[in-house]
């Protein structure tokens, strides 16, 4: 397990959920390996999926009241986030930048070992 004080290297990302750092990221984009709207990664212990750009339509955005700072809710996953970004991208698109929430019933380093 890694101390709380190492830095990890750029591109790893930690599993907010359970801590671990074997994640598997799923880009955004349209051209490549993958043709995926929202860009967000995997965790290979916990399983979970954690989005961090998520693609909205201007209808969405106004049926949603998705603002900076207002909470965006993954219902089928039961979690939620915060969205730390919005950025409008050619005429019908906006991005949002997420940041999960999660409920610190106990440290993250506790939870990547149990």
């Amino acid at each position: 397990m890694v101390d709380e004080q190492t830095p990890i290297p750029a591109g790893e990302r930690r599993c907010p959920w359970c801590g671990s750092e074997h994640t598997k990221l799923v880009q955004r984009g349209f051209t490549g390996p993958t043709d995926e709207r929202d860009q967000y990664f995997i965790c290979r212990d916990c399983e979970m999926l954690t989005y961090e750009i998520v693609s909205k339509t201007a209808r969405d955005m106004r049926l949603g009241q998705y603002r900076l700072g207002a909470t965006y809710r993954d219902n089928p996953r039961q979690t939620r986030y915060r969205i730390s970004r919005v950025l409008k991208v050619g005429v019908n698109e906006h991005l949002l930048y997420l940041k999960p929430i999660v409920r610190q019933e106990q440290p993250a380093t506790q939870r990547a070992g149990s």
